[in-house]
């Protein structure tokens, strides 16, 4: 399991792990089985509707359609997670840490196609094929082709996500850049002790906000304290200050300042 970094605009750095192999295949193998309970429940009564006729209607290649679809839809709507991966607590994030754009999405889908078998459905679906060995050989090079990428990528990544540039990660970031950082401030006689504070970038109060919130809900201290000492590298400020209070006195002076 590799580590990503994701160094923000103001070299503030996060860290989140890559999904390793067997959680991936596992988060897999439980939409593999969603996409059996729907095939067989949808099957079952299509067939019956049409009296025994479905694959000889051709109306069956409605039900694969969903299937076909599912990790695309599944990635714009539901943030970079399938049901298996939300199962698993894992979810596509681009590779700069940002959450995966719809583009990334369709990237990674269309990739697919030569990702555990997906070019097998393309040949059955839209070309015809039935010589059952040619597929079984295709199905068996595409499952080799994308292990080799798993085992030998920096962070598992599989063909799709070299192609869109995006790490499925088994942790979420630690912090979600697009909390508010709102506070309920009494602006009445206060006073800015560090004004410099309006050098950083929306991203990096983003940040900051999160780990002070955080703080007080678990024990955070390594990224408090590796996130206080570079911003007070970066802003040049010198206090005696805790990295807690110096941080909440940070982000009073940043909601102080942007207000006016």
């Amino acid at each position: 399991m590799s580590t990503l970094n994701v160094n923000t605009s103001f070299n503030i750095d996060l860290q989140f792990s890559s999904a390793p192999i067997h959680i991936r295949f596992f988060a897999w193998l439980i939409d593999g089985i969603i996409f059996w309970l729907y095939y067989y429940i949808s099957f079952s009564a299509l067939d019956k509707i049409l009296g025994g006729e479905a694959y000889a209607s051709g109306a069956v290649y409605f039900i694969y359609l969903p299937i076909f679809c599912y990790h695309l839809l599944f990635e714009i709507l539901n943030h970079g997670q399938s049901l298996g991966k939300m199962t698993l607590g894992i979810r596509v994030v681009s590779a700069d840490g940002k959450e995966e754009s719809n583009t990334q999405a369709m990237v990674r889908w269309i990739m697919r196609t030569l990702d555990f078998g997906g070019i097998v459905m393309i040949l059955v679906l839209f070309m015809g094929f039935t010589d059952l060995d040619f597929l079984q050989w295709m199905l068996a090079l595409c499952n080799i082709l994308a292990i080799i990428l798993f085992l030998t990528t920096k962070y598992n990544q599989r063909l799709g996500d070299l192609a869109a540039g995006t790490v499925v990660v088994y942790k979420k970031l630690p912090f979600d850049l697009q909390d508010t950082i709102f506070r309920d401030l009494h602006t009445e006689g206060y006073t800015v002790q560090f004004p410099t504070v309006m050098k950083l970038s929306d991203n990096d109060i983003n940040i900051i906000d999160n780990v002070v919130k955080r703080h007080r809900k678990s024990d955070i201290g390594n990224y408090m304290e590796s996130i206080a000492t570079k911003v007070k590298a970066a802003l040049e400020i010198d206090t005696d200050l805790e990295n807690d209070i110096f941080l909440e006195t940070l982000l009073n002076d940043y909601n102080y300042l942007s207000r006016k």
